[in-house]
């Protein structure tokens, strides 16, 4: 059995995509926590996870808490009774994290020690209003700045991002704990997360194995019989393969767990989930090859059309986030060794043509796709 470092840990989000591979990735590091309690809303799912073998092979006892984000008092409760806070569940949730945040004043001023805030922020913090229209070069880094050069914009640093960003509110709040003094709080950002979940916790059924952005996109195709984008989808995003991302937070959590810590925190704790860059309009030319490869539209048209205004409020509730552009360089993360092993836009495309054939066996009757022949 792994040798733990003797933390607690209040997890948040576990039954999630991201929450599901975090979960994974902390049972299987160096230095396990030696308790989890995991919050989740389905009590049925309480006995899977307290039966983890993995977490038996790590010596590590789970219990559950049955609730939500909403129930504060229990959110605020279980922080100020935990050494880390794991939180995966929701990165706009304000008033949970607030929640979090109190527990973790009670406890710093407690035991005098201040406990750790592991958070789950993303990269949707760095985005423009493009529309899709067209890509640009502001693109941030996890670091500090670097100067201009001729060759390459300047980089931007975090402290630039807009207060009206998206998860912007809520990663300040938890900033200005850390100045205070009332936690360590490490701040991730995942880009497009894109793999199919893997782990124990997915086998058993008790976390959800699917990303959101790709997953939705290759669902709208197929509702509407063609790959779409927003606008004409010029727009760049990051990405970062499940697996990848899972490596990023275990080393962000073996390494703020030791004796002596050695890696920043606070505004100097933010760590970029970005291991390559695509254009929307590649994702969803790819989205469309494969549509049309496996006979799942009628048509032989591959390249997207832009979503109607319709479309996009059917799809995204009016939102054009993504014909955003989101850019990044993961410096802070690779600083402290972090070494993701898919970076090439075709890596992603790869994943894509799976993933369409996925989606499709999972969802094609939710969507009410229909089957076509190659006889046009």
């Amino acid at each position: 059995m792994a040798q733990t470092s003797g933390k607690s840990v209040f997890f948040t989000g576990a039954t999630g995509y991201i929450g599901g591979t975090v979960l994974e990735a902390i049972l299987n590091s160096p230095t396990p926590p030696k308790s989890i309690t995991v919050l989740i809303r389905d009590e049925k799912k309480s006995a899977g996870f307290q039966s983890l073998e993995t977490a038996k092979n790590a010596n590590v006892q789970i219990t559950t808490l049955v609730g939500s984000l909403d129930n504060l008092d229990k959110i605020q409760q279980a922080a100020a009774e935990h050494d880390v806070t794991v939180h995966t569940a929701d990165a706009d949730h304000l008033e949970g994290v607030r929640a979090i945040l109190k527990g973790q004043k009670a406890r710093k001023e407690k035991t005098g020690h201040r406990p750790i805030l592991i958070e789950t922020s993303g990269t949707g913090v760095l985005v423009d209003k493009a529309k899709g229209e067209y890509p640009n070069d502001v693109i941030y880094t996890d670091l500090n700045p670097t100067p201009k050069t001729k060759d390459f914009p300047a980089l931007i640093s975090m402290t630039e991002v807009p207060e009206s960003s998206p998860h912007r509110n809520v990663d300040l709040e938890i900033l200005a704990a850390d100045k205070a003094g009332f936690n360590k709080s490490y701040i991730i950002l995942p880009s497009t997360i894109w793999g199919k979940g893997v782990g124990e916790v997915y086998d058993k059924g008790l976390s959800n194995s699917f990303s959101d952005q790709i997953p939705t996109l290759i669902k709208a195709g197929l509702d509407r019989g063609r790959a779409g984008m927003v606008g004409e989808g010029k727009n760049i995003w990051p990405h970062v393969k499940i697996t990848d991302l899972a490596n990023l937070y275990q080393l962000v959590y073996t390494k703020a767990t030791q004796s002596n810590p050695t890696i920043g925190h606070g505004p100097s704790g933010y760590y970029f989930g970005i291991s390559g860059e695509y254009t929307l309009f590649g994702a969803n030319s790819r989205i469309g090859q494969a549509l049309v490869k496996n006979n799942l539209i009628p048509t032989k048209e591959t390249t997207p059309t832009s979503f109607t205004s319709e479309e996009l409020q059917k799809y995204y509730n009016g939102s054009t986030y993504m014909g955003t552009n989101s850019r990044g360089v993961a410096d802070r993360s690779k600083s402290i060794g972090w070494k993701p092993k898919f970076s090439q836009e075709e890596d992603l495309y790869q994943h894509i043509d799976r993933e369409v054939l996925r989606i499709e066996k999972e969802f094609g009757k939710e969507w009410k796709v229909k089957k076509f022949t190659s006889a046009y």
